[in-house]
């Protein structure tokens, strides 16, 4: 899965020893948001800043009893705000994901240092820093694509969401983009792709990828949700492929130079049918054969 795991405390220093790339306040390199939803371990230095999303929403998660008054305090002191300007979409957090954090930078992207590249990032979920060595070099950086084999995008995607979720997920994207429609299905159709909404773009291609993106999120929120619960997140998954799709677009695009970072994870997790990767699904099949 090109997956590496490291120390929060180490791979937070490590963060910290490239904040002299954005010593010149009039001319900040690189700002990659750091996505919570809940409090964590905080990456927060001169490059890495922790967002909050779905603040307009967190008094839903404090009256479940999903996070206590302390964790909120804790995200307020912390982190901006998805909701911290007149124009933001933080209400749909709980369906939209990650959107609603990248939907305020697009916004705000001057007050965030108008930097030369922006980028996303999980809490859980970050890059191995090296690759701010030659940034400069590159107009994007992606995660390494995570090989699925012998599953496809498409058959990973409707095991873990549902074939109703993937057929929602073409019928907009076809309304929108229809000359796009065999470039989607052919990558839906490899063994391999980029996940988790992990990215870091110059400006103009960010600006590009957000005038592109918004337009579906905005007509998949005409759809009404498949689970009657609060916490529905079938925009969120959809988007997270659709990003994907759209990284897979520019890493093609020969104009760009692209670079593949190793994605790390701060702490291991436990296998369960949503991370199942598609070697292991392999070496399953395998042993059944042989035990037939």
């Amino acid at each position: 899965m090109n997956i590496k795991y490291m120390d929060n405390s180490v791979l937070l220093n490590a963060y910290k020893k490239y904040d002299y790339l954005n010593t010149d306040n009039e001319n900040t390199l690189v700002k990659i948001f750091v996505s919570y939803i809940k409090p964590s371990f905080l990456f927060k230095t001169d490059i890495l800043t922790p967002i909050h999303l779905g603040r307009a929403v967190e008094k839903e998660s404090s009256k479940d009893g999903k996070i206590a008054e302390a964790g909120i305090q804790w995200l307020h002191n912390n982190c901006i705000g998805d909701n911290a300007c007149k124009d933001n979409i933080s209400e749909v957090n709980r369906r939209v994901g990650f959107l609603t954090g990248t939907y305020y930078a697009w916004k705000n992207y001057n007050k965030i240092g108008n930097p030369q590249y922006f980028g996303s990032f999980g809490y859980r979920r970050l890059l191995n820093p090296s690759f701010l060595d030659t940034l400069i070099n590159f107009d994007i950086v992606l995660p390494k694509s995570r090989n699925l084999c012998p599953e496809t995008v498409k058959e990973q995607f409707i095991r873990i969401h549902g074939g109703e979720t993937y057929d929602n997920m073409l019928e907009v994207f076809n309304k929108i983009y229809p000359e796009e429609m065999p470039e989607l299905i052919k990558y839906f159709e490899q063994s391999s792709g980029y996940f988790d909404e992990i990215y870091i773009m110059r400006k103009n291609l960010f600006f590009d990828f957000c005038e592109w993106i918004f337009p579906l999120l905005f007509e998949y929120l005409k759809l009404a949700p498949l689970s009657t619960s609060s916490e529905t997140r079938d925009i969120a998954f959809i988007m997270e492929r659709l990003t994907g799709y759209y990284l897979f677009k520019l890493r093609n695009e020969k104009s760009l130079n692209y670079y593949e970072a190793d994605v790390v994870v701060t702490q291991k997790q436990s296998v369960n049918r949503n991370i199942i990767t598609g070697d292991l699904i392999a070496k399953l099949k395998n042993k059944i054969k042989e035990t037939v």
